[in-house]
Order: structure tokens, then sequence, then C-alpha cells
């Protein structure tokens, strides 16, 4: 009987500290997710469905929402901005809207080397 009560006390000994442990645990907060989102580059962030870029681009190529959607147009975002950043003579040229008659005339005696057309065929 005595072995019996020292395993039965041990065993209500054990669960009582294992569950307090396990009632001591912190809950997981925004702060907490923001910080991990800083160091886990996998995490998404909170609301990605209803980004209205992600949305547009989605709905364009008729693609479902989900995660390997969502990282598929973050690297596209990325790589688009890239594009854009190495060819920014061009970007300027066409998007000369608001520009004046002289800042053109500049731009063509300045890079007229440049903006020669060289057709396919004449060496």
């Amino acid at each position: 009987m005595k072995k019996f009560l020292k395993v039965a006390l041990a065993a209500v000994l054990l669960f009582g500290i294992c569950t307090g442990a396990w009632a001591e645990a912190p809950a997981f907060n925004r702060r907490q997710y923001k910080k991990n989102l800083a160091y886990n580059k996998n995490a998404l962030p909170a609301g990605w469905q209803y980004e209205a870029g992600y949305t547009v681009w989605r709905m364009s190529r008729k693609l479902p929402a989900n995660q390997n959607t969502y990282r598929r147009y973050k690297n596209d975002k990325v790589w688009r901005n890239r594009m854009h950043r190495y060819h920014r003579p061009e970007e300027l040229a066409l998007n000369a809207l608001d520009w004046t008659v002289e800042e053109l005339a500049l731009l063509m005696r300045e890079y007229k080397e440049y903006l020669k057309f060289h057709p396919a065929g004449i060496e």
C-alpha cells in the first residue's frame, strides 16, 4: 500500500508541475508576430490576401489566392522594379509628357549617338 501511495503522489506531483509549466507559456501576441516576421523570411505579413496590388496581379492572371502565388507576386514585383531601374534613359525619354521642347532638344543633342536607329542587316 505504501508503494502504491508513493507512486500515486509522485504522479500527481509530476502532473501538477507539468500543467503549471504549460499554463505559464505566454500567448502569441502581435508584437511577437512582428518580431518573428522580421527574422523569418518565409512568414507572410498580416492581411497579405487583401493587398490591392496582389489582388489585381492575381486577377489579371486568373490565379487563386494562396501563399505560393503571393510569393510569385513579390518576386515578380522585385523583378519589374529591377528591370525598370536598369533602363532609366528609355523610361525618361518615353515618359516625356511634362518635358519642354528645349529639354527634349538638349537630350537629343547630348545622346544623338545613342538615339540613332540601326535597322537589321546594315553594318
